[in-house]
């Protein structure tokens, strides 16, 4: 029978019928109340994993914010449904890849819609005085057009195209001609695996072991550049690498012919763009144009910050066709939306090929930042980068089992990271205690690459899911907020493609866990893949059944679940269930039955979590009853509760979902959070509290708490407005009145940190008799 029939219990805790009577209900009367047991209750202080301080909160929205792009970016959704766009225009895709002259027609067009990228200039003069240089950078950035660009205008007019296959080490003084400009592309994995493999290069140091030879089909050593130059300055000749981002490109940037391709503005591409295609239309055309890709409807739906040149070009194409109703409004959100999902398919296109492990890490350490980027998006960047290496262990380890991979230590290029990753460092700052630290975060430029990552490597990359899987669950056992909260609201987004595996290889093995971490994440993954509607009714079985079976531990993870309220169908039902889990640990006949505290108090932390949620009228009513029930755990349950609401802070309560009236309050105690958000909730918030005073059990608790409410008031006045306000419904009778005086007294005289006389003397003032401190 639920608490909430009719007979179920007898009401407790709230005014009665008469609002502001100040009555109890009988069954919170002492005289009816049964036998007290004889431990001292101390009140939830949250899970033992942690995750109750005020980085949680940060951790969790952050988290939360990856996985809310709605459409085909989503992990929810999926990118099944986005519409692929091909070719726009024939400026637009990188250049055909053939060995020649690049034919005149295609320079002449590249100068009418190129624009320059920050810092070319001074490419520029390093090409013309060095003679050879080498782009890094990220694919689809524009490097070969600025390597096209840069040879246009050095040579009038005469480049040509190398063929991939071409090895650099083996350019004789006849295969260069005279005055022309020669474009190599080199991607990070197209290095053939029996040049590549030669050397017995140490797994922990990708890419050391290539550099005896190489060439645009393999990894050109700096002296076979430098014989290079000297070939070229004999002929007045130049020449242009375009490097892919990684282990290579790192080695060129330490180098002298290396140098950081940024990409140029979106915009300016945009512009060019639009203007031969939107010729007849004019300048007014290509500006309302451009308008209509800031609008909000098209950057949402981008949900990319920053658009690479290969993007802008097919944003340009869209607009036109936008323009020319060719596609509506929902035609181009639809298209728009599959811009991040193709970014993730490329940037995993090939990631681990090569003949050895060495060869392999070269793409798959980028694409362990990537993905540990998408779990972190906005985290600080020691956890993130951290984070990552982490997962490209694991990669390693299941792409060659009997290796053991290491790390690079000093041959990281930063910025080179970042830009292949379309990310940024900002400063940002971390909660420790009540204090924020400075600390550098990372995030991608775009909130929608963060679904788009990982619901890519989920449904296109079946090899990638177990070490993706144990990656989490090791996570999942920090007991740091910023990295386990994170993870588990990830794994509890990627539930909502998979159920059954997720279920399998993410929460069910920390739902039993005998790490407080653990268990605590899988019911944060538990509750995030709730949310999703298609996975709700097998999260609810789930859980009941965890809760009704006879695992200690696994009853331990259902409670938890129940704080988030996402699994069951109301409120009430979340309580009902959580009142079952205290029976189940406490309800006793004959009191031969031991006490399970431990799930007692995680079912009380969950309804102090549900007290800070959206409907906290409801749960304040069930703490009442609780109060006057006659069954043993469901007492000791809602005096931990109160308890709990007294002595926590209301940011070690966060939930799923953000209550925007509690945000100015999150550092305070929940109960003063609630008495400024709730004022209604004040006289019942002052009977639950007054009732646990009365109580023997408690009271220590809940004088402890208040101690420490008058010692913040010190420093925050304004927490001591509230707390003089609240005193005076505490202090109704003679008993309670003596027993606050009683602690302010002990204040004064408290020999290590003895509060303010001032603050202690405004205390008993509030709680004087007299018709001007009777609370309203």
């Amino acid at each position: 029978m639920s608490d909430d029939e009719p007979g179920a219990a007898p009401a407790a805790g709230g005014r009665g019928a008469e609002a502001g009577s100040g009555r109890e209900e009988p069954g919170v009367d002492k005289a009816g109340a049964p036998p007290e047991r004889p431990r001292a209750l101390q009140g939830p202080r949250g899970p033992a994993g942690g995750g109750t301080g005020a980085d949680a909160v940060h951790a969790v929205r952050e988290a939360r914010a990856n996985f809310t792009v709605h459409g085909p970016n989503t992990v929810v959704d999926g990118t099944t449904g986005a519409v692929h766009v091909g070719d726009v225009y024939q400026f637009g895709g990188r250049p055909s890849l053939v060995s020649g002259t690049v034919p005149r027609e295609e320079l002449r067009a590249l100068r009418l819609v190129f624009a320059e990228p920050p810092g070319y200039a001074e490419l520029r003069t390093l090409l013309a005085e060095r003679r050879i240089i080498a782009l890094c950078g990220d694919p689809g950035t524009g490097r070969g057009y600025a390597a096209l660009s840069l040879l246009d205008e050095l040579t009038r007019g005469t480049v040509e195209r190398m063929d991939p296959r071409t090895e650099l080490d083996r350019i004789a003084d006849a295969d260069i001609q005279d005055g022309h400009g020669y474009l190599a592309e080199i991607p990070v994995d197209g290095f053939p695996a029996s040049r590549a493999g030669a050397d017995d290069t140490p797994a922990g140091t990708p890419g050391e072991g290539h550099r005896a030879r190489g060439g645009a089909g393999s990894r050109p050593a700096g002296i076979h550049l430098d014989r290079l130059r000297d070939l070229l300055t004999a002929r007045d000749a130049y020449a242009v690498l375009v490097v892919d981002a990684g282990d290579f490109a790192d080695e060129l940037l330490r180098g002298r012919y290396g140098a950081l391709f940024r990409p140029p503005e979106a915009v300016d591409v945009l512009r060019r763009h639009l203007r031969p295609l939107l010729g007849a239309g004019g300048s007014g055309a290509v500006e309302r144009a451009v308008a209509a890709s800031r609008g909000e409807d098209v950057t949402g739906a981008l949900g990319l910050e920053r658009l690479r040149p290969h993007e802008a070009v097919s944003l340009a194409g869209l607009l036109v066709r936008h323009a020319g109703g060719e596609l509506t409004d929902e035609g181009l959100r639809a298209e728009c939306a599959g811009f991040a999902a193709r970014q993730a398919r490329s940037w995993f296109a090939g990631a681990g090929r090569g003949g050895s492990l060495a060869t392999a890490l070269t793409t798959l350490r980028p694409a362990a930042f990537r993905t540990a980027l998408a779990v972190y998006n906005g985290a600080p960047y020691s956890v993130a980068a951290e984070a990552a290496e982490q997962l490209a262990w694991e990669y390693a380890a299941t792409w060659a089992p009997e290796e053991v991979p290491g790390r690079p230590l000093f041959t990281d290029n930063l910025q080179a990271r970042l830009t292949a990753a379309r990310a940024v460092l900002e400063d940002g700052a971390a909660p420790v205690g009540d204090v924020g630290v400075p600390v550098r975060t990372v995030r991608f430029q775009g909130r929608a690459l963060s679904s788009a990552v990982l619901g890519h490597l989920w449904d296109q990359h079946h090899n990638a899911r177990g070490p993706l899987c144990r990656w989490l669950r090791t996570l999942c056992d920090d007991g740091r907020a910023a990295v386990w909260v994170p993870a588990a609201v990830a794994a509890g987004a990627l539930s909502w493609r998979d159920y059954p595996y997720a279920l399998a290889e993410l929460v069910l093995p920390m739902a039993g866990s005998d790490s407080a971490t653990q268990r605590l994440a899988a019911a944060t993954a538990t509750a995030e893949g709730a949310r999703h509607e298609a996975v709700r009714g097998a999260a609810r079985a789930l859980v009941r059944g965890w809760a009704r079976g006879t695992d200690p531990l696994l009853r331990r993870t259902a409670a938890l679940v129940h704080g988030y309220g996402s699994v069951e169908e109301s409120l009430s039902a979340s309580l009902d269930e959580l009142g079952r889990l205290a029976g189940a640990a406490g309800d006793r006949a004959d009191g031969a039955t031991e006490t399970d505290w431990g799930l007692l108090e995680d079912t009380a932390y969950s309804v102090v979590r549900l007290l800070a949620g959206p409907a906290p009228g409801t749960v304040v009513t069930r703490i009442g009853r609780w109060l006057g029930d006659g069954r043993a755990g469901r007492r000791d349950l809602a005096l931990l509760a109160v308890v709990g609401t007294v002595s926590m802070r209301a940011w070690a309560l966060w939930g799923l979902e953000d209550r925007a009236e509690l945000e100015p309050y999150l550092s305070r105690p929940l109960v003063a959070a609630l008495l400024a958000a709730e004022p209604a909730e004040r006289h019942r918030l002052a009977d639950l509290v007054r009732f646990a005073l009365d109580t023997g059990r408690s009271r220590d608790a809940v004088l402890t708490a208040l101690a420490d409410w008058i010692r913040r008031g010190e420093r925050d006045r304004a927490l001591l407005d509230e707390l003089c306000r609240f005193l005076p419904l505490l202090a109704a009778d003679e008993p309670g009145r003596e027993r606050l005086c009683h602690l302010a007294d002990r204040l004064d005289r408290d020999p290590d940190e003895s509060v303010d006389p001032a603050v202690t003397a405004r205390v008993r003032e509030a709680m004087a008799p007299g018709e001007g401190n009777t609370a309203p």
